[in-house]
């Protein structure tokens, strides 16, 4: 399957909206399960938590995936913490997609002052944990017991982390 790999664009926000509420919808996101709006991922990407780094992989002009390390939270003046977001639509798993979107992303030089990657999946999500382990270097270093509530079940959050070399 051909495609590329360029860096996330303003013009890309529609599309990766659409490819994230569809995570969103079928649990797959532990942000919550709602439909976000473009105005929403655009302050997700580039002004609330501005990211460090974010690829879309475009395929014949549509964006097929995307990913983004992002601060986990503002901390001046220490080594700061990105959180891995990545998402690929549903007939393109298992392609190449992920793997050489988390490659992009991971190997992209990055401030000086960014020590740890983190990611947070559900614990019932065995192909998202072995992804998050095989293809991105991340450890499983936590679970979150019932953090995350949909209709009338809590699930657990596995907190993943890999640690960057200075």
């Amino acid at each position: 399957m051909r495609y590329e790999l360029r860096r996330l664009r303003e013009c890309d926000l529609p599309e990766v909206t659409e490819i994230y509420t569809a995570a969103c919808r079928d649990r797959e996101s532990t942000q919550g399960t709602r439909r976000w709006s473009v105005a929403e991922m655009h302050e997700f990407i580039f002004a609330r938590r501005p990211s460090f780094v974010s690829y879309t992989c475009i395929r014949k002009g549509n964006v097929i995936g995307w990913a983004a390390l992002t601060q986990h939270h503002v901390n001046e003046g220490v080594r700061q913490t990105a959180e891995l977001s990545l998402f690929v639509q549903g007939p393109f798993r298992s392609k190449g997609v992920g793997s050489a979107l988390a490659r992009a992303i991971l190997r992209q030089p990055r401030t000086d002052n960014l020590h740890c990657v983190l990611a947070m999946t559900f614990a019932d999500a065995p192909n998202a944990i072995a992804f998050a382990e095989r293809k991105c270097g991340l450890s499983i270093v936590g679970c979150l017991p019932g953090a995350f509530s949909h209709g009338e079940k809590n699930y657990d959050i596995l907190v993943l982390q890999r640690l960057l070399v200075s």
